[in-house]
């Protein structure tokens, strides 16, 4: 790979080899949570780039090479973390999202390693969708998932980013709504209801509608069979609290 990475105290580092950039990010966490019975479901897991690297690093031409390897990279990095809070995520019963390029699905090589490397259960978030087949070896990475009780989730469906069809090129485990339609839409329930039933013939599990900011989303998304995320429940926190005693106040449901 073309990228190295180097572990700091509160925060990873990983360096581009090839021009000497840099990137140096946290690990965070956000709750989802099932809002009828107010437990958490899963953790999302994401970075926030620090701003010591953004200073120090030009951040436009880092990411103008950035390449699968550096995806690779940091999706083996998240799994080395959420290996370590192996005992709490098991034990509650927490999954854990960690977002993949869907052209990451076709090096089954890859997925394979992720699978045989994971101590936790977690679930694949595919974004940057932008192909309506499905190559022989994404099928083979999507057997080799779901054969270990990973997900696979679909992100941001009904953003400008994510085609329609994209909801019927496979039997998606769960499929996240993106928040823009919540904040478009949350007044007329009809619409909410009518997108709710199509994308459940869609979708084994739960429907994800992000961006819960408020009481009254809450109250109308709660009427549906769902799961959701947003500030209203809990704000990204540092990924490495779930190992202390702080992570059961991230876990306390905020609502309410």
């Amino acid at each position: 790979m073309s990228y190295i990475k180097i572990q700091n105290h509160n925060s990873v580092t990983i360096k581009n080899i090839n021009n000497n950039s840099s990137a140096d990010f946290t690990l965070l966490a956000q709750s989802i949570i099932n809002p009828k019975n107010k437990q958490v479901f899963a953790l999302e897991v994401t970075t926030s780039f620090n701003h010591n690297s953004k200073k120090n690093i030009n951040t436009e031409e880092f990411f103008k090479t950035i390449s699968d390897d550096f995806v690779k990279e940091l999706i083996l990095i998240q799994i080395e973390e959420l290996n370590m809070c192996e005992y709490k995520l098991n034990s509650e019963r927490i999954i854990a999202s960690i977002n993949c390029p869907f052209s990451l699905l076709s090096d089954s090589v890859f997925v394979k390693e992720v699978v045989s490397l994971s101590k936790v259960r977690f679930a694949f978030e595919i974004c940057n969708f932008k192909s309506n087949t499905i190559t022989d070896s994404a099928k083979r990475s999507i057997r080799i998932l779901k054969s270990q009780g990973h997900e696979l989730w679909l992100d941001n469906f009904m953003s400008e980013e994510i085609p329609i069809d994209a909801l019927h090129v496979l039997r998606w485990d769960r499929v996240k709504i993106d928040r823009t339609f919540i904040y478009k839409h949350m007044n007329n329930h009809s619409i909410v209801s009518a997108l709710y039933h199509f994308v459940s013939k869609n979708s084994f599990k739960n429907l994800i509608f992000e961006g819960i900011e408020s009481d009254y989303q809450h109250d109308q998304i709660a009427k549906l069979d769902c799961l959701c995320q947003g500030f209203l429940y809990c704000k990204p926190f540092s990924l490495e609290n779930i190992q202390g005693q702080q992570f059961e106040a991230h876990l306390a449901y905020q609502y309410g």
